[in-house]
C-alpha cells in the first residue's frame, strides 16, 4: 500500500536553501532512516510530511486512511497536569473510555451501574490491553509515577512522555500509521535504546525517523534517504550498504566533474588557437 508522497518540493530560508526539488515514496512496511549533516533540514523536511510545515513549491501527498503521528523535539505539555493526564490527551475513543475508567476508579465512586457500563465499554473496544500496554511502554522508559506533574519533570523525563505517547498513539492505529520520530534516542539510556530498538523492529508500523544513532538505525531501519547538496539519495539497506553506495556516487560524480574539466581545457585551447577577429 502507497502511504505517503514526496513530489518536488523545496525549502529555503532567506538565501539559504536546505533542499530543491526532492522527490520519494514511503510505501507500507518502510522503515526508513533520514540522514544528513546538521542544518541540512531534516527536522523540516518531517515536519513538512506531517502537515506542520509547508514546502515552497511542490506536493505532499499522505494517503487519507492513514494516521500520521509524528515525535518532535519540542513538545506543548500542560504543565499542570500529571503524566498520565498527558499521555491521555489524544483524541481516540479508546483512550477516552481508559481515561473515564481511571477518573471513576480515582474518585472512588460507587455507582456500580456506571461502572458496569464502563467495564462494557473496555470490553467493547479492548481497551484492557490498551491500558496494560501504555503502562508497559512508560515503565520501560522509567516513568513510574504518573500522578507526578509535568512542570516538575525534566527535560529527558518530558521527552520520554512524549516518545510514550507516540509509541502508543501509534499502536492504536496498527497498520495504519506513518510513525515519525525525530531523535528518539535523545535521554534515553543503554537498556531504554535495546527495549525501543526490539520494540519499533517487531512492530507493524510504518516508521520515517532521525537518528545520529548508526547502531539504533542498522537495528531498525531497512532503508536510508539521505539529503546532501540540496538533493536526496535512496539507498535500500543498512548503514554499510549506504557508506559504500555513497562513496561509488561521489566517485562517478568526480569522475564526471573531470571530463567536464578536461572537456573545458580542450575547448579553451581550441579558442585561444583560433585567429582574432
Amino acid at each position: 500500500m502507497h502511504y505517503a508522497s514526496v513530489e518536488n518540493i523545496s525549502k529555503s530560508f532567506g538565501i539559504r536553501t536546505l533542499f530543491k526539488n526532492i522527490s520519494f515514496y514511503i510505501e507500507e512496511g518502510d522503515k526508513i532512516a533520514l540522514v544528513a549533516r546538521n542544518g541540512s533540514g531534516k527536522s523540516t523536511l518531517l515536519k513538512i510530511i506531517t502537515g506542520l510545515d509547508t514546502p515552497d513549491n511542490g506536493t505532499v501527498w499522505v494517503h487519507k486512511d492513514i494516521k500520521v503521528v509524528m515525535l518532535q523535539q519540542d513538545n506543548d505539555f500542560d504543565a499542570n497536569k500529571s503524566i498520565w493526564d498527558n499521555v491521555l490527551r489524544l483524541d481516540n475513543p479508546v483512550v477516552k473510555v481508559v481515561k473515564e475508567y481511571e477518573q471513576f476508579l480515582e474518585e472512588g465512586q460507587d455507582d456500580v451501574e456506571k461502572l458496569g457500563d464502563l467495564m462494557a465499554s473496555l470490553d467493547d473496544l479492548n481497551a484492557w490491553s490498551f491500558e496494560s500496554d501504555l503502562k508497559q511502554i512508560l515503565g520501560k522508559l522509567n516513568l513510574h509515577h504518573l500522578n507526578e506533574r509535568m512542570g516538575n519533570l525534566s527535560g529527558g523525563q518530558k521527552k520520554r512522555v512524549a516518545l510514550a505517547q507516540a509509541l502508543i498513539e501509534a499502536d492504536l492505529h496498527e497498520g495504519r500509521c506513518l510513525l515519525i520520530l525525530d531523535e528518539p534516542t535523545n535521554h534515553l539510556d543503554v537498556d531504554m535504546i535495546e527495549w525501543l530498538e526490539d520494540y519499533l523492529s517487531a512492530a507493524k508500523v510504518t516508521l520515517l525517523l532521525v537518528t545520529h544513532d548508526r547502531y539504533f538505525l542498522d537495528a531498525v531501519c531497512n532503508e536510508i534517504i539521505e539529503i546532501d547538496e540540496e538533493k536526496v539519495f535512496v539507498y535500500k539497506g543498512d548503514h554499510d550498504n549506504f557508506l559504500e553506495q555513497k562513496s561509488l556516487r561521489l566517485e562517478v560524480q568526480q569522475s564526471e566533474l573531470q571530463k567536464d574539466k578536461n572537456i573545458f581545457r580542450k575547448e579553451l585551447e581550441w579558442m585561444r588557437k583560433q585567429p582574432k577577429a
